[in-house]
């Protein structure tokens, strides 16, 4: 593929949709599975709920008994097995949760009144107050379906069926290294010439909040000897991210270490603004992005294409590009590139916010969605735009 040549972002994003694979099925701890995909359908191995339950703390006394005066025969307590049905006369406590006894109505502890053994209900017994067995679902019916996404109700669901670990689509392993013989770690005074390492901290941040599992991350030089050996340490992994080193200079080493460990090159430039040198490979079933070094170019190129990568290996769909009202904010400004801008979504619109260029990190902060901007255009507010939302870790 020659050096120079652009490719769209819409030929991008096409690749990786017909390239990408959902990864295989596995089984996982239920606290492990939120946000994963289920792979099969979950059905009902039992009655839900499993027996007739009380909704209420109050009283439970034969069916159609009428407002009087009972005798207080004992409790039912949440987890006892439902006694006989009372007799005629007689009233039972009930808590919620418990169970009730056959041929029986409830009425509210509100609606009564108790004095020793002497128990006045105030309105007649109903059975509107009991959650009748099955009612929510029949053994064997289908609780949730294939392709699901597991949030935290769909873990309470699949922990009343007894799904400890549920068959999903597992998260994506992603490996993260970053270069550069200028960068040191972020709690280390930085000597001259040299700079904190903003990189790490932004893409681990961003594998979280994309459902991502974020392997042990690690730094290399520029040389892609160096690069070479760490990924083969590294052991197994499904997406390879390198911060860095991806232009045509002299000291850009990301497309040969790659190349070495057998990726493909697929892309090299990206018509795109910020992030243009933007690296695509793949090795069988294993995709790999070199992404430039400037840090609004790693945020912009992450939520556009990274992610995407990341949906199709989590089994879910791409994600839309909703059209939104353009507020006012930092002015938009044409490019001969389709442009990313970086932006704050709101609840009427999506306002632009100012920034110099890919190495502004400080435009970054409150930044929560990414303006798509078609090359040689300039948006005004009030103008609909495609928007790209950039998700909070859950």
């Amino acid at each position: 593929m020659p050096e120079d040549l652009l490719i769209a972002v819409a030929d991008v994003l096409a690749r990786l949709d017909a390239g990408v694979k959902t990864r295989s099925p596995a089984s996982l701890p239920l606290a492990a599975t939120l946000g994963c995909v289920l792979a099969e359908d979950v059905l009902a191995g039992k009655d839900q709920p499993a027996f007739d339950r009380s909704s209420i703390d109050g009283f439970a006394v034969a069916a159609g008994s009428a407002a009087g005066e009972f005798f207080l025969g004992g409790d039912i307590l949440p987890g006892d097995r439902a006694p006989p049905a009372p007799p005629t006369g007689t009233a039972l406590r009930i808590f919620t949760g418990a169970a009730v006894p056959p041929d029986c109505g409830l009425v509210m502890q509100e609606h009564a009144s108790v004095t020793g053994q002497r128990v006045v209900l105030h309105r007649p017994a109903t059975g509107d107050l009991i959650r009748r067995q099955g009612s929510s679902i029949r053994a064997g019916a289908r609780l949730l379906a294939t392709g699901t996404r597991i949030g935290a109700g769909e873990i309470a669901v699949l922990a009343s069926a007894g799904v400890v670990t549920p068959r999903v689509i597992p998260p994506p392993r992603v490996l993260h290294l970053t270069t550069g013989r200028e960068v040191v770690p972020a709690h280390t005074a930085p000597g001259p010439g040299q700079i904190r390492d903003t990189n790490g901290p932004l893409v681990r941040a961003l594998l979280k909040a994309a459902g991502a599992l974020p392997l042990d991350p690690g730094h290399v030089d520029e040389s892609a000897g160096a690069l070479v050996a760490a990924v083969q340490a590294a052991g197994d992994f499904d997406l390879l991210l390198v911060s860095g080193g991806s232009s045509v200079g002299e000291h850009d080493r990301t497309a040969p270490a790659l190349a070495e460990l057998g990726f493909e090159l697929l892309i090299r430039r990206v018509n795109v603004r910020p992030g243009k040198p933007l690296l695509v490979a793949r090795r069988g079933d294993q995709w790999a992005f070199g992404l430039p070094g400037n840090p609004v170019s790693h945020f912009a190129a992450f939520h556009v294409f990274v992610s995407r990568a990341i949906r199709r290996m989590r089994g879910l769909p791409p994600a839309a590009f909703p059209r939104m009202r353009l507020e006012a904010g930092a002015p938009l400004s044409a490019s001969a590139r389709e442009t990313f801008w970086p932006a704050h979504l709101g609840v009427a619109g999506v306002c632009a916010h100012a920034w110099l260029d890919s190495g502004d990190l400080a435009a970054l902060a409150g930044v929560n969605a990414l303006v798509r901007v078609p090359a040689g255009q300039a948006p005004v507010a009030g103008d609909e735009v495609e928007v790209v939302a950039c998700p909070e870790p859950a």
